[in-house]
């Protein structure tokens, strides 16, 4: 059955209730809680005074800050300096009426402003505290510092990925950070359950070295067998063939994964009689001769055009697709169908957002903006009980933000006065 992207059932998001604080930067903290916050839940963002870096990083000719808005969007934010003693009492206020916090500091930054764990948990007993750093929380790595490059590298990833002359390359994607910002949800998700159970809060501890290095079944299955280093084999694959790329008449690419009985199909579309070869008698053996059936495919691929094979091989059965550049995937009317990629510039304030990938009914996915630097500090501070002459002076002593200061200490200090007729 087919169904529109937004036609899915009406019903109670999965997250819906749940209040997570996000007390992070970069990448792999505020995608966790981005994934979070497409599940329904409530995200509240906590950033320095002047705004978390990555709004600083601005693109194109209008110098958009998209890097911040594509893992910021439908969050609140609450700018705060938690380095002074009264900005930190106000996100341990938050902590104990939330459900989830998420950090991505290095190790042990939190504990020394006193939000740690099991700074927070005599509070917060129910409290799910999600920590995200380069190399975990104990260990001997556990200072140094981890970027998405150091960790494909840590992780085994890049020793494997390149072309087969040996040049070896990085994944094009940030698989670290967003790699981990999945992991971390995983367990914060796991973590609420058992909470919701009676459980208890937990501590979860995420690290991008560790989240890249347990993708590394294939290549761990290949050097426990072989005790071979594996090495990069540009687009084919380690335990199967033929299960690569291949370039068409029209210079267009196409990847395919002819194992198993898709085999015989490749070879009829293709219109090439290898029964009797005994180099490709079986998987195994095109495995251990994968080169010199690549050549031989690959001839064939260059006497027709991409469009031309990829019709011939799905009506036969055989798995392949276009290799897409970033432009076509965001015109692509599979992707469109699913609701992957939304332009939609009123809604969101920009021209395009990244949906989270889950289509279900609960799934709320990408809902709204994201938010001026402490767009809602002075709700938050409401709602923790602060009344208006004690938020006006956090402001002017520079330990909360709000997006116009001036109108704000007006707007308090009337207030103020006509609470006091």
């Amino acid at each position: 059955m087919t169904a529109a992207v937004n036609s899915a059932r009406p019903g109670q998001a999965f997250l819906e209730g749940v209040r997570v604080l996000d007390v992070t930067g970069a990448l792999a903290g505020p995608y966790c809680t981005t994934i979070l916050s497409d599940l329904g839940a409530d995200v509240l963002k906590i950033e320095p005074l002047t705004g978390d870096r990555m709004r600083a990083r601005r693109l194109g000719p209008d110098r958009r800050p998209l890097p911040f808005v594509l893992t910021h969007r439908d969050k609140g934010s609450l700018a705060v300096d938690m380095k002074s003693a009264a900005g930190a009492e106000i996100v341990r206020s938050l902590a104990r009426r939330s459900n989830v916090l998420v950090e991505n500091f290095r190790a042990g930054a939190m504990a020394r402003l006193g939000l740690g764990y099991e700074d927070l948990r005599p509070e917060c007993p129910d409290l799910v505290y999600c920590s995200i750093s380069g190399f975990g929380q104990f260990g001997p790595m556990r200072d140094a510092k981890g970027i998405d490059l150091i960790a494909q590298a840590y992780s085994g990833l890049m020793s494997v990925t390149g072309t087969t002359d040996g040049q070896l390359a990085k994944a094009g994607f940030p698989v670290s950070d967003v790699g981990t910002g999945m992991w971390g949800a995983i367990g914060v998700l796991a973590a609420l359950l058992r909470a919701r159970a009676g459980g208890g809060g937990a501590y979860v501890d995420v690290a991008l070295a560790d989240s890249v290095a347990a993708w590394s079944l294939w290549e761990v299955a290949d050097y426990v067998a072989t005790g071979v280093e594996p090495v990069p084999l540009g687009t084919a694959h380690r335990l199967a063939a033929p299960y690569e790329a291949f370039t068409c008449q029209d210079d267009a690419t196409l990847v395919l994964g002819a194992v198993d009985r898709a085999w015989e199909a490749l070879c009829a579309v293709l219109e090439i009689d290898l029964g009797d070869d005994p180099r490709f008698a079986t998987e195994y053996e095109r495995f251990l001769n994968r080169g010199s059936l690549a050549e031989i495919i690959k001839a064939r691929f260059a006497t027709a055009p991409r469009d031309h094979w990829m019709d011939a091989l799905r009506s036969a059965g055989v798995p392949c697709g276009p290799v897409n550049s970033i432009g076509a995937i965001l015109r692509d009317e599979q992707f469109a169908a699913r609701g992957l990629f939304l332009h939609d510039e009123k809604r969101f304030a920009e021209p395009t957002i990244v949906n989270t990938p889950i289509v279900a009914d609960g799934a709320p996915r990408a809902r709204g903006p994201a938010p001026e630097v402490g767009a809602d500090t002075l709700a938050i501070l409401g709602e923790l009980g602060y009344d208006d002459e004690r938020i006006a002076a956090l402001v002017e002593d520079g330990v909360v933000g709000v997006p116009d200061a001036d109108e704000s200490l007006y707007t308090l200090a009337v207030r103020s006065a006509e609470g006091q007729k």
